[in-house]
């Protein structure tokens, strides 16, 4: 994935989808956060659509984000070239 199709929204996943109606993932520019979207295992339409975490850096090679779990704060780093866009899978 790119730079410019993170920016753009373009949902992901990390790494490739294991199984038909698994999680992806987007960049939602207004609150500057990742949305995680949860899949019906059926037609893999969105059926829950929710905050993950908070993008708190996006440089040229990736994005940095965080969020709290049990008061703890959790902080995630991924490179651009490790998301893969996400493709409707065949059944």
């Amino acid at each position: 994935m790119t730079k410019e199709q993170f920016l753009s929204g373009t949902p992901f996943t990390v790494g490739f989808m294991t199984y038909k109606g698994a999680s992806t993932f987007y960049y939602s520019k207004e609150p500057g956060c990742i949305c995680k979207q949860s899949r019906s295992s059926i037609d893999e339409r969105v059926v829950i659509d929710e905050y993950e975490c908070t993008a708190s850096k996006i440089g040229r090679t990736g994005f940095t984000g965080f969020t709290f779990v049990m008061k703890k704060k959790v902080v995630v780093s991924y490179k651009f070239e490790d998301l893969v866009e996400y493709q409707t899978q065949e059944a």
